[in-house]
């Protein structure tokens, strides 16, 4: 029974086996089945479904069967190309989870073929570097390739790029033609021209390719410089291209037809490029500019040869020649100088950068524009680089006409100094140019330059008789000016002696300043007979100097005491009533008086004070009209004219005479106590002068009358030792001694002055002392010293001195540079002067301290007070007016600033007139005047001012007004001029204008950044 029971449980074992055998076979079966359908959907690009179907299969299977990884495989690829959002996931998962699947290198291979389609081209090469090209289907190797090279195309790797191509280009493949374009575009990058062109021809009649090859062939026959082949090969087909393509065409026949010198022809083609692209290469505008102007079309020309010029390089220079022949031909040469002395910076082309530098010469000298200088530097320069050049004949002719005319002396003589053997003609000129520029610093103060300067013109004086004649006349006047009035003497001498001075216009006013020469060194009997000499060769002329001559002849006879004669020239002068009439006037009366004539003086006194009422000797006519009342005994007439001065004159140096007269009137009427209240403010108040020992004269007698002599002695003794009663003998003495040796002119005079003023600081003779001690350090040049001197005097109560000594210390003081200090001196000055000339220095001072200060309105109102002067001259007449100018553009007031800056602005060799001219200018630009600015500037040019820094920022200026028209170049190039040709390199204008043309040029470069130049950037044809 076991043993049956044994075989019925094998029998069932191998039943049930045998059953689940059966279904298993038919299971796989049935799976194959699925399989089969599904690699079918598959082959026929059916992802969606056989995607559907291997998903279907993999739930049917086991997941570590390889039946499932098989269906992952065609489940990740068909979600791939399904273009399932998850396929890359998928495909991704099966790689790194499958790597023993036999489908493992197809993975890759459609995986990174997946990448490939989506241009991501470096994760496609990471990915095909994994895949077994042997293990591929040819057609999927051959894709391999096309699409490995295609991918280390667009990541630039060519090497690899080429080698994959061309291992599939000859092939009879789908892929072979982008293969030979893309490999013959590579060649074309590597400048391998012949086998690039070589790829393109194979390529000619692909209707696919045939657009861009005549493009790619063109270019190629360009780069080989085959010029008339990319003429012959492009113009027959240009118009059959593509539009956009026609442009870069006609942009190569263009260059092509440059290059073989058909410049006409090669305009039509040039003219459609830049008419149809847009920004354009420098070298592009050079070609275009260079053909217009071979034709003779210079208009079209220029603006093209100026973008050509916005370089540093060969090129550059090229354009900047051509160009300055463009502006010959247009006639504007001044645009053409500019463009020569670019050219000439250069160094690429010598024969150009020679011949530049000549032309730019000549045209400065023939437009007479050379503000700094720049002809003669040009010359100067050229004869320097070439100085074996056929054209130095030329250069030194022009050079020395060029010194005959030029304003600009200072550089002039430096220019003529370099030349060591000077023609008669080029002495000629030098004698000139050193006549002016002497000239020049006397106008400007610097006499003792310019004495050197005449001395060294009259070196050369042989040449010009006229201009020795006018070189000894003004050295003279030169030296008049310094104070050497003995050197002045004989130079003046020599002038008038010279042969043909009498024709000049400078003869008439020798006689006159040689008059004065002598009249300075206190001879007078010489200055007389200049004077009458002058008067002589003046007769019947109605001038100033000729009133003032008659009355220094005049004053000559009064001094002598022949009144009668000296009645005679006072009167002639009065007669003209030109120059200080009031003067003469006063004199006449004088005369009469000294004739004991009191009753003409009466009546010409009382003439002067009626018809002269603003005279500056009005105070001297009341005290004179009162002395000679009291002379008539008409005392009371008098004492009306002494209380007329001290009410209205209290500053006037006669109010403490006047009151010294008043004293002694009211003494003599027995009014002792009034009488003594005036001596008293004489002796108080003008200590240490003869009127205040007089008044203590006074007081003492008065006190006598009065019986109360203690009441005197009280009062001496308050005064104080600087007015005691009586002077030590001792003081006395050595003040006697020393003012001894200074009335001789003795050298020691200084020395006991000074001792005299140490000894006795409160001597009664101290005022005096100081006062002579200052004049003499003054004229030994010891100026500070001298002003400690004199401004003594002038801290002390006023008297005799204060006016002098207050005219010398504010002087001294301003000179000092303390203005503050001036300006306080300069106010009492014109409160205290009796003379019109002090009154005109003390405005000039406040001027000229309230200007430096910054105290506008009182500059104006001192301005103004020297413009109604009758005596200012023009020099001071022109600073005032420049003042006022300056005074109110500071304010902000330019409508009232123009009016004196104008004025000032006429005459630009004075360093006022120049800035006025620059500030004038810059008003009009300021107010939109740009036009009106414009011709200030150039008139400002054509003068030849010798002050460059106001020159220089007028340019500054110009070079905004070009700017806003729009003209770049000549703001440029003016920059450029600057930089190059200004002199002082510390004042600011050339870092300015360096600063300036840094910012152009920067713009250019900008510009330039973005002209791309087409012709070298073809892209390629993607397929």
């Amino acid at each position: 029974m076991k043993t049956i029971h044994i075989l019925y449980l094998i029998s069932l074992f191998f039943l049930i086996q045998f059953q689940v055998n059966a279904q298993q076979t038919e299971y796989f079966e049935n799976v194959q089945k699925e399989i089969v359908v599904a690699k079918e959907l598959f082959n026929s690009g059916k992802y969606i479904a056989s995607f559907i179907e291997f998903e279907k299969i993999q739930r049917e299977v086991d997941k570590q069967s390889e039946l499932y990884s098989e269906a992952e495989y065609y489940r990740s690829v068909s979600a791939l190309k399904a273009g399932y959002s998850s396929g890359n996931k998928l495909i991704k998962n099966f790689v790194n989870n499958y790597a023993e699947s036999p489908y493992i290198n197809s993975a890759r291979f459609n995986y990174g073929d997946y990448q490939f389609e989506r241009k991501q081209y470096t994760l496609a090469l990471r990915t095909f570097a994994e895949v077994d090209r042997k293990d591929l289907s040819e057609s999927d190797q051959i894709k391999l390739k096309y699409q490995l090279g295609y991918s280390y195309l667009m990541t630039e790797n060519l090497e690899k790029a080429s080698k994959e191509f061309y291992a599939i280009k000859d092939a009879n493949n789908l892929y072979s033609k982008p293969a030979t374009y893309y490999w013959a575009h590579i060649m074309y990058l590597q400048d391998n021209y012949q086998a690039a062109l070589d790829g393109f021809t194979k390529l000619n009649n692909d209707p696919s390719y045939s657009r861009v090859i005549p493009l790619y062939v063109s270019h190629i026959y360009y780069k080989q410089e085959k010029y008339s082949e990319v003429v012959n090969y492009t113009t027959p087909i240009i118009d059959e291209v593509e539009k956009e393509h026609k442009t870069e065409l006609s942009k190569l026949v263009g260059d092509s037809y440059f290059h073989l010198g058909e410049y006409k022809n090669a305009i039509p083609f040039l003219e459609t490029y830049f008419k149809e692209s847009g920004s354009k290469t420098r070298e592009e505008n050079y070609i275009l500019g260079f053909c217009y102007y071979s034709v003779g079309e210079y208009e079209k020309s220029s603006p093209l040869l100026v973008n050509a010029t916005k370089g540093k390089d060969e090129m550059a220079q090229n354009a900047y020649y051509h160009l300055a022949d463009c502006y010959i031909k247009m006639d504007e040469k001044e645009k053409a100088k500019l463009a020569y002395n670019a050219a000439f910076e250069f160094d690429f082309n010598e024969k150009i950068k020679e011949d530049a530098l000549f032309n730019y010469a000549k045209l400065t000298y023939e437009l007479s524009f050379s503000p700094f200088n720049e002809t003669i530097k040009a010359f100067d320069n050229y004869i320097s680089l070439y100085p074996n050049s056929d054209r130095n004949a030329e250069a030194y002719r022009i050079l020395t006409e060029v010194y005959m005319v030029t304003r600009n002396y200072k550089d002039a003589i430096s220019s003529m100094e370099k030349i060591k053997v000077k023609t008669p003609a080029m002495l000629k000129a030098y004698q000139r140019v050193t006549f002016f520029r002497g000239l020049e610093l006397f106008n400007n103060l610097a006499y003792n330059q310019s004495i050197d300067l005449f001395d060294t013109s009259l070196e050369s004086g042989g040449q010009d008789k006229e201009l020795k004649a006018r070189t000894l006349f003004w050295k003279a006047e030169a030296l008049y000016r310094v104070g050497d009035y003995n050197n002045a003497i004989s130079t003046y001498s020599r002038f008038i002696q010279t042969s043909g001075a009498s024709s000049l216009g400078e003869y008439k006013n020798a006689e006159y300043n040689l008059a004065y020469s002598y009249f300075k060194i206190e001879e007078y009997e010489s200055a007389v007979s200049h004077f009458r000499k002058y008067v002589a060769a003046s007769k019947n002329s109605r001038t100033g100097k000729m009133a003032d001559a008659l009355n220094r002849i005049g004053d000559y006879y009064f001094l002598n005491t022949n009144y009668t004669k000296a009645l005679e020239n006072y009167q002639q002068s009065f007669g003209m009533k030109i120059y200080e009439a009031d003067y003469a006037l006063f004199q006449i009366s004088f005369c009469q008086g000294l004739q004991r004539n009191q009753p003409e003086k009466i009546s010409t006194l009382e003439k002067l004070l009626a018809g002269s009422p603003e005279s500056e000797y009005y105070d001297d006519a009341l005290y004179e009209l009162g002395r000679a009342y009291e002379r008539t005994g008409k005392s009371s007439e008098g004492t009306a004219q002494y209380e007329n001065l001290i009410q209205n004159y209290p500053q006037s140096n006669y109010y403490r005479k006047a009151l010294l007269q008043l004293g002694l009137i009211n003494f003599n009427n027995g009014d002792f106590n009034k009488s003594l209240s005036q001596y008293k403010q004489v002796a108080e108040k003008y200590a240490g002068t003869p009127e205040a020992r007089a008044a203590l004269s006074g007081i003492k007698n008065c006190y006598v009358e009065l019986n109360n002599i203690d009441a005197y002695f009280a009062y001496t003794q308050k005064l104080g030792a600087g007015v005691n009663v009586t002077v030590s003998e001792q003081d006395s003495l050595t003040y006697m001694a020393a003012e001894r040796v200074y009335m001789l002119g003795d050298e020691h005079a200084a020395v006991q002055l000074q001792q005299y003023i140490q000894r006795y600081p409160n001597g009664s003779f101290v005022l005096n002392a100081n006062f002579y001690l200052a004049g003499l350090l003054y004229k030994e040049g010891e100026y500070e010293k001298a002003n400690q001197h004199y401004t003594f005097v002038t801290n002390q109560p006023d008297n005799i001195f204060s006016e002098p000594a207050l005219s010398k210390a504010s002087e001294l003081t301003f000179n000092a540079e303390k203005f503050i200090e001036s300006l306080e001196m300069f106010n009492r000055l014109e409160n205290l002067a009796n003379s019109k000339w002090n009154v005109l220095k003390a405005n000039t001072g406040q001027m000229r301290c309230n200007l430096t200060l910054a105290r506008f309105d009182p500059a104006i109102a001192a301005a103004g007070k020297i413009k109604k002067s009758d005596i200012a001259n023009e020099a001071l007449i022109r600073e005032a007016n420049y003042a006022e100018g300056k005074a109110y553009y500071e304010l902000n007031q330019p409508e009232k600033a123009l009016p004196g800056l104008k004025a000032v602005s006429v005459d630009t060799k004075f360093e006022q007139g120049a800035e006025a001219k620059y500030l004038v200018s810059e008003i009009y630009y300021k107010q939109n005047k740009k036009q009106a600015a414009e011709d200030e500037i150039m008139d400002f040019v054509s003068e030849n001012s010798p002050y460059q820094f106001w020159l220089g920022n007028a340019f500054l200026l110009l070079t905004d007004i070009y700017l806003d028209k729009g003209d770049d170049f000549t703001a440029k190039h003016t920059l450029k001029s600057i930089v190059d040709n200004y002199s002082n390199e510390t004042d600011g204008i050339k870092e300015e204008a360096a600063r300036k043309l840094n910012e152009i040029e920067t713009k250019e470069a900008a510009e330039q950044k973005n002209a791309v130049d087409s012709s070298f950037q073809l892209e390629i044809k993607q397929n």
